[in-house]
């Protein structure tokens, strides 16, 4: 059995402040730590279904970090080559991850998602290698509608073991946004009235009509909107990185959960978000696992 196989089927963790109870996917729990893992493996498996690669194919991607790890561990579990294209100012972790995974690294100028899309581009263009395209391929959505939301209603509605009234609001980063949009619309297949609310680094508030900018709450906030559709979200929530940073150590000290900055941000904006609307119970994504962040946090 493949390693991949095993992605997905998270647990759904709760994390309880006062009244208020935040519902975390804990997604670092998949092979390769990260909500990528998902995304990443249906982009796979329908390019193979398709034929559109083979063992020996160079894969090509643009990245901040998780991304990258997942397609770097599906190319040395199936076989490809990988190629990473990242900014610079991304964590040595994550860097030194997919190096070990056996990926090769090209790093462009700090926070320049735009360059490295480009440049993603034109050598895939140009080398003929498979272009795994994540900031714009619809795989990226309905691999979260198909999978992550699914798992989220089985959980929430008793069919896993986790039970509470209908969930008020749907909270999470966007990077690319596939994440926040599949999830999103499967869970308003089910609960119309749940709230879906973005969030991104108050540094670079680009959702929110300001200008991109550097930050530290890698995996989100790349610069553009991507696959969001502004008109499907309620709600934008911007949290400092000093904020996502001391979030992330609290639920690490606190909680025992040891998880990136984005979930801290996650978790954050989601409180916030129940208090403000006086209501209690939201549901986020916890994206990865904090080891990748030593050198950040």
């Amino acid at each position: 059995m493949r390693l991949s196989n095993n992605v997905g089927r998270t647990p759904l963790i709760p994390i309880t402040l006062g009244e208020y109870t935040v519902w975390g996917k804990a997604e670092f729990m998949n092979p390769g730590g990260s909500v990528k893992d998902r995304m990443a493996t249906y982009i796979i498996n329908d390019a193979e279904k398709n034929n559109l690669i083979k063992k020996g194919d160079t894969l090509c991607e643009a990245t901040s970090g998780n991304t990258g790890i997942a397609f770097a561990m599906l190319a040395a579990e199936r076989g490809y080559k990988m190629k990473i294209i990242m900014p610079s100012n991304m964590s040595e972790e994550r860097k030194q991850m997919m190096k070990f995974y056996g990926a090769e690294l090209i790093q462009v100028n700090e926070g320049d998602f735009d360059g490295a899309i480009e440049m993603r581009n034109d050598l895939c263009k140009v080398k003929g290698w498979f272009n795994c395209n994540q900031f714009h391929n619809p795989l990226n959505i309905e691999a979260h509608y198909n999978n992550t939301g699914p798992e989220l209603a089985n959980q929430i509605t008793g069919g896993g073991r986790v039970v509470f009234d209908e969930p008020d609001v749907f909270v999470a980063g966007t990077g690319t946004g596939g994440t926040i949009m599949g999830c999103g619309k499967y869970l308003k297949t089910l609960w119309p009235n749940i709230k879906i609310v973005a969030v991104e680094p108050d540094e670079s508030p680009v959702m929110s009509g300001g200008q991109p900018g550097l930050h530290g709450i890698q995996g989100i906030g790349d610069g553009s909107k991507f696959l969001v559709d502004l008109n499907f979200i309620d709600d934008i929530k911007t949290v400092k990185t000093i904020c996502a940073k001391t979030i992330a150590k609290y639920l690490a000290l606190k909680k025992g959960l040891f998880v990136g900055i984005s979930a801290g941000a996650n978790v954050k904006a989601s409180f916030e978000w129940l208090r403000d609307n006086n209501k209690k119970h939201a549901i986020t994504i916890l994206c990865d696992r904090g080891e990748r962040y030593l050198s950040c946090l």
